[in-house]
């Protein structure tokens, strides 16, 4: 994933579309220069909603306490992982999302305790059943992050502050979505750049993480280590 800061993806659009080229993009008074910035950011913010980048996957752990059944979620959070939660105490997934309707006959049931915790998230907050007691317990998820950039530092932001902010998504998605944004917006023709777009998406989410290893043969891929697929269905250890 090909990363570059916020000024060379400015001026890597101005040079295509035939604009000058700048030497400052935030802190520019020039319309152009602002237009071209909010173009920029939305493009980052479409990105953002189209795929799980693997740059911007998070790993949260938190630690309950005696009597809170509600946790914050993490600032930069844009949306969960999926079947990523976890019990690390235990080595057992939590029970969740419940639905409204679940969560409301647990909180009304007799049950005081359970072996597994169940969880649900509404109002922007992580709620646990039954309600942590005097045992600590940590938990583990997974999110996506809505800190699309960094500073030129390595400090993670969800909006650019700087032309010398880092965009962490590949710097030809957005440079073509921008451009696909900028089209639109003075009424020219955008089939060519929305091709090109939606070409370097594609390319990036197959190259975005390695692919695994598949057969079509079925059976045990890899080295032949004992598995389900090369056991018989009797006598397994007998002497023929």
């Amino acid at each position: 994933m090909a990363q570059k800061t916020v000024l060379q993806i400015a001026q890597t659009i101005t040079n295509q579309i035939g604009l000058p080229t700048p030497q400052a993009v935030v802190s520019a008074s020039d319309q152009n220069m602002a237009k071209l910035l909010a173009v920029i950011r939305s493009a980052c913010e479409d990105l953002l909603q189209e795929y799980d980048w693997q740059v911007l996957q998070r790993r949260y752990t938190f630690q309950t306490t005696s009597g809170v059944e509600n946790y914050a979620l993490p600032t930069d959070q844009e949306r969960f992982i999926n079947a990523t939660f976890y019990d690390q105490n235990n080595r057992w997934p939590l029970q969740g999302q419940l639905t409204a309707t679940e969560w409301e006959v647990l909180k009304v049931s007799n049950l005081a305790a359970s072996p597994f915790e169940r969880y649900r998230v509404f109002g922007n907050k992580l709620y646990l059943f039954p309600t942590p007691s005097t045992s600590t317990y940590t938990f583990v998820y997974e999110y996506v992050s809505s800190a699309y950039c960094t500073s030129s530092g390595g400090v993670p932001q969800t909006d650019i502050q700087q032309d010398s902010d880092i965009i962490l998504l590949d710097h030809r998605m957005v440079v073509y979505g921008a451009k696909v944004k900028w089209l639109s917006s003075i009424g020219m023709d955008t089939t060519a750049a929305l091709s090109e777009y939606s070409r370097a998406v594609e390319l990036e989410k197959g190259s975005d993480v390695p692919g695994r290893k598949l057969s079509i043969v079925g059976g045990c891929v890899g080295a032949p280590f004992i598995c389900t697929a090369n056991l018989p269905d009797t006598g397994y250890g007998s002497v023929n």
